[in-house]
């Protein structure tokens, strides 16, 4: 009994982790409510198991095959994929019993003449370590957790939660885990030396994932700052023969009139319209004009309004960012190079010829600055767990807008995404006090 009532608030202990670290879905009413069924049904399931197999040497893995199902309750209730979960509930469970250990080794350096004296201070030194953990999990390992995720793929998750099970079966076949037992130094010794290498190897894989991520996002930026610069070369290049076909289109200009008037005072009416729709036609009154205050915005928009040209794509640009705002030109280039790129690939993978547009509008509100671009797509969405990816393939895909997120988390803004089943859009406030 007292083996129950000490493995049920373990159990608890371990839940309110996971809740901790993975984004619920459910309502917490109906987490509670699953949470308990699920218990129930694992309670039921070692109750039985005790009455019928206790006396076989199987006994203990029909127990931890039982405690696996609650697996349910995560695929239930939280929202990431199921390798996240697994990995998640593993982890927990793991860091519960390297706890175990711990106190294992605690309680066996007081000399009681009696084991079964070891048994209540063992449980309540386990239960106190974990309940100490969980405010430092909330307020300092949450965040991380949470943002390492959303930066791996599932095929990583699956690897490092294979490792996950590779342990977790040594400690099922090495140790005792479900009672409090003693044991020798030497046993001692090698259960410290193994939880060290638990620990250091989960050290490991974080650093590793973060460093990863890191050289992911360096590269990332030095590939905005190189397109950054050749899109402002062109669009100085682009300044520069507009400004030449004006000076030259103006010094033609009263050529043009006089053969025109001409035509008119002959009351050649249809040649003098003619002249005139070709003379609209010159380049310098088809060029696109300036679409942004900020040169760096500007530059980068005239080349994915010239790109989605190409695509019959409609994109209508109401952008009003001055040069001097407050906000990093490359974060800007980050935020609205990825909206727009997405947008525009969004829309190419619409298969009927139906009409593709782009609205992007930025504005300044107070000491905010507000974009919102909304584009029609072919309805299909592709998230990790609840992280929405790009459907194109390639190294470093989903990058981009997890970047936008942590830029808008930079400036302490508003990221948001919504859509339905033909229309796309992204909200994004970025504050610049």
């Amino acid at each position: 009994m007292n083996f129950l009532a000490s493995s049920s608030v373990i159990v608890f202990i371990n839940f309110i982790y996971i809740n901790l670290l993975l984004t619920r879905k459910k309502s917490i009413k109906y987490s509670i409510t699953a949470f308990l069924i699920n218990y129930l049904m694992v309670v039921l399931g070692c109750i039985l198991s005790y009455v019928l197999f206790r006396y076989y040497i199987y006994y203990k893995y029909i127990i931890y095959l039982i405690t696996f199902s609650f697996i349910i309750y995560l695929q239930l209730v939280f929202e990431e994929s199921f390798s996240t979960k697994l990995f998640t509930m593993l982890t927990t469970w793991l860091f519960s019993n390297v706890i175990l250990i711990i106190c294992s080794y605690i309680i066996g350096l007081f000399n009681f003449k009696n084991i079964n004296l070891y048994e209540f201070p063992f449980s309540a030194l386990r239960i106190f370590i974990q309940l100490a953990f969980i405010p430092i999990t909330y307020f300092y390992f949450r965040r991380f957790y949470k943002e390492m995720l959303t930066l791996v793929n599932n095929k990583v998750i699956n690897t490092i939660s294979f490792y996950c099970i590779i342990i977790s079966i040594f400690l099922i076949i090495q140790y005792k885990l479900y009672d409090f037992n003693t044991m020798s130094f030497q046993e001692l010794v090698k259960s410290l030396l193994f939880v060290i290498l638990i620990i250091l190897s989960y050290i490991i894989i974080f650093i590793a994932i973060w460093s990863a991520n890191k050289n992911i996002e360096l590269e990332y930026k030095i590939k905005i700052i190189d397109t950054q610069l050749e899109l402002q070369k062109q669009n100085y290049i682009n300044l520069n023969k507009s400004l030449n076909d004006y000076y030259a289109f103006k010094h033609d200009i009263r050529h043009h009139l006089l053969a025109i008037k001409v035509m008119l005072d002959a009351k050649n009416y249809i040649a003098a319209s003619e002249y005139f729709e070709k003379l609209n036609e010159n380049e310098i009154c088809q060029s696109v004009g300036v679409l942004c205050k900020n040169f760096t915005i500007d530059s980068i928009l005239k080349h994915y309004v010239s790109i989605a040209a190409q695509y019959n794509i409609d994109f209508n640009v109401n952008v009003n960012i001055p040069q001097d705002i407050k906000v990093d030109n490359l974060d800007l280039s980050i935020v609205i190079g990825n909206c727009v790129e997405n947008a525009i690939e969004a829309c190419n993978n619409i298969a009927n010829e139906s009409r593709k547009f782009i609205n992007l509008k930025a504005q300044i509100i107070g000491s905010q600055l507000v974009i919102k671009i909304k584009n029609n797509f072919n309805g299909q969405i592709k998230k990790e767990g609840n992280v929405i990816k790009t459907i194109k393939n390639g190294e470093g895909h989903g990058i981009g807008l997890s970047n936008v997120r942590k830029i808008v988390e930079k400036y302490n803004g508003y990221f948001n995404i919504n859509y339905n089943y033909n229309e796309f859009q992204v909200s994004v406030v970025m504050n610049f006090k």
